[in-house]
């Protein structure tokens, strides 16, 4: 068998490892309900430091600017020389660092706000740039573990049981934040932030059992061809036209979500008065919605490609700041309608990494996923920082587009709109074709 495959696994193996992904999904999708960006992005607010567009934009960005390094998972996973061993390493450093967000109340504490929104953004940082050195071990392994015939199915599956607990954590953390809030007037607010951050990473902790118990199928023993230096290594993905063309697309629906990402955020928290605690319900219902057609969205993708279905969701998914637009504090109703829309989300969510596993050849997909996930990171990353400067220098200006007055805020949701639907013409440019993967192996 050539080096570059990965070893043939007994049928009950792969299944019981299917089984074990879920679970996995399931418990850390709990946690990151219960410590959602929304969550960090209000604590960030209570914490009182100056600008609020570029603290919010400092919250969302950084991660995802240190998500560049995560190009060096490939060699990292060599030098450790265990990928099952990498990823776990990788996700429990990530926890360890998640834990210490209460620092930045301590911060808050010697009233010093702005070194309190340091530390949480150095904290939030950290634990993403971790749990994304992981991650590119974990997509390779799902990759060699799930043959390609099923691969849509499965990752639609395990994205039903990530939404599912992902809605459950965002209702427990909406219940128990109005719970506190209600009950407990005279408590601060950021109190029930933390309380609820620190059962996420509990649960966040729990889904690294499953992922322990699942085999890794590795690669085959052989005749090992010669290896690329780290330099070709790292530029195959740029050079491979087909996987190119998929950066490309990534790199605009990243930079046109992250530029307006800002604005979307502080919205219902600034001008509609919209309370942490339905947000969340909002996000839940999202995902509720989510869960229902998840599987449905990997099934269509086995049986007509991947494209197609990001073609039809995508138009969907990009119409959510149109109902930002119309929404006022006197008809604040109308954002219901983008919650609703993001529910195409479902058909990306799945549909997209499907896709690059497809266009990344096994012996060097570590490499691929790296590179897509570090540059569209980067894309989204700028134009949060961006749209976040904008609004702090912009925000109260008028713009005049066509002799129709718009507010920052509006002229951002139809920019928003427009962009994202672009997108389809640049999808439209990605030719899936065939596999570009191992032959599959038996289930």
């Amino acid at each position: 068998m050539p080096d570059n495959e990965p070893a043939r696994l007994p049928i009950y193996s792969r299944r019981r490892g299917r089984r074990l992904a879920y679970q996995n999904g399931a418990s850390w999708a709990l946690g990151n309900g219960l410590t959602s960006s929304t969550l960090v992005i209000y604590l960030a607010l209570e914490l009182g430091a100056p600008g609020a567009g570029l603290a919010i934009s400092m919250v969302l960005a950084a991660p995802r600017i240190a998500g560049l390094l995560r190009l060096a998972a490939p060699n990292l996973i060599r030098w450790f020389g265990d990928r099952k061993k990498f990823c776990l390493v990788s996700y429990l450093l990530s926890l360890v660092v998640l834990a210490v967000l209460p620092g930045c109340i301590v911060a808050r504490a010697l009233q010093t706000p702005t070194t309190g929104l340091i530390v949480l953004v150095v904290a939030w940082c950290v634990y993403h740039l971790l749990e994304y050195l992981g991650t590119v071990g974990l997509w390779a392994w799902l990759g060699d573990l799930v043959p390609l015939r099923i691969r849509g199915r499965f990752l639609g599956r395990r994205e039903r049981w990530m939404v599912s607990g992902q809605a459950v954590g965002m209702l427990v953390a909406a219940l128990f934040t109005m719970f506190v809030r209600d009950g407990w007037p005279e408590l601060p607010k950021w109190l029930a932030y933390v309380i609820t951050a620190e059962v996420g990473v509990a649960c966040m902790a729990l889904s690294l059992i499953p992922l322990a118990a699942m085999p890794d199928p590795g690669r085959a023993t052989g005749p090992r061809a010669q290896s690329p230096t780290p330099k070709r290594r790292l530029l195959a993905p740029f050079a491979d036209k087909q996987f190119r063309r998929l950066i490309y697309f990534g790199c605009w629906f990243s930079f046109f979500n992250g530029v307006t990402q800002s604005v979307q955020y502080l919205y219902p928290a600034r001008v509609l008065a919209i309370s942490l605690g339905f947000m969340l319900l909002l996000k839940m219902g999202m995902r509720i919605g989510q869960l229902g057609i998840s599987p449905t969205m990997g099934r269509l993708a086995d049986r007509f490609g991947n494209r197609p279905v990001m073609l039809l969701a995508l138009p969907i998914v990009a119409s959510g700041p149109l109902f930002y637009f119309f929404s006022t504090p006197e008809e604040w109703y109308w954002m219901i309608g983008a919650w609703v829309a993001w529910i195409a989300y479902a058909g990306i969510n799945v549909c997209l990494p499907n896709l690059m596993l497809k266009l990344s050849p096994g012996e060097e997909r570590e490499t691929y996923i790296a590179s897509f996930y570090a540059i569209s990171g980067v894309c989204i990353a700028g134009s949060t920082l961006l749209g976040g400067w904008l609004f702090d220098r912009f925000g109260d200006s008028p713009f005049v587009v066509g002799g129709w007055e718009f507010s920052f805020y509006e002229y951002s949701f139809l920019f928003g709109w427009v962009t994202r639907t672009m997108g389809v013409l640049v999808l439209l440019l990605i030719v899936e074709g065939p596999a570009r993967d191992r032959p599959d192996h038996m289930t």
